[in-house]
């Protein structure tokens, strides 16, 4: 195991950890196309124009689910053209804000997560909610957020379900009202590094993916 990134998955944890002082069951969930740039109904943040998007790369997507009001809605994040091309990831996950991520310790904000078969071989993951100086185009938007990082040990990530993540539709949520699932960018600090990466460190690989990603929604049912 690379102890270089467990340091950067411990450091990714404590990042939010930092910024966090930042049932019933859906109906069916269906993995969506792949599309041709993001979903625009979710702001995409900023990656650097100097680098050049692959032709080609991980097409990362969510899936579009319904729950009625009152219910938990299982919504999925998937890649395709990634297999065996990537070893680590750290996403921040949009939604909107009106729905409640279910939580494994609301104290210390860990989400509630399942990893899916594209990570049957990951070493490591975490997932919290970013709670506190969330990024004004978010809040602006309506849209809360949480970060997803994980690590395999050499490029072992697959294609197909990386995750799905749980989220409690409100009690008094209008039928037909939809609400968006996304993927936000931010850009790299010291502190963390948003990233969709190989161990060949290919940016532009990373960037088709941050460019490319296909938005999921929860509709009421």
């Amino acid at each position: 195991m690379n102890f270089k990134r467990i340091i950067a998955i411990a450091a990714a944890a404590a990042m939010l950890a930092l910024s966090a002082a930042c049932s019933d069951s859906a109906s069916s969930s269906n993995t969506p196309s792949a599309g041709s740039k993001a979903d625009t109904t979710s702001p995409t943040g900023y990656y650097s124009d100097d680098i050049k998007a692959a032709v080609e790369g991980p097409q990362l997507m969510f899936s579009n689910v319904e729950a009625a009001a009152g219910e938990t809605a299982e919504v999925s994040l998937y890649v395709s053209g990634a297999a065996n091309k990537w070893t680590m990831c750290g996403l921040h996950i949009t939604y909107g804000d009106e729905l409640m991520p279910v939580m494994s310790d609301a104290e210390q904000n860990f989400v509630e997560y399942d990893l899916g078969d594209a990570s049957k071989r990951s070493s490591g993951s975490v997932c919290m909610l970013w709670k506190n100086q969330v990024a004004k185009e978010l809040t602006d938007n309506h849209l809360g957020s949480l970060f997803f990082t994980e690590i395999f040990d050499g490029d072992k990530g697959g294609d197909g379900e990386i995750v799905k993540f749980y989220f409690k539709v409100p009690e008094k949520a209008k039928k037909g009202t939809v609400y968006p699932i996304g993927i936000y960018y931010m850009p790299p600090t010291e502190e963390r590094e948003d990233m969709f990466i190989g161990t060949d460190g290919d940016k532009s690989r990373e960037k088709y993916a941050f460019a490319n990603w296909t938005g999921g929604s929860v509709t009421v049912k």
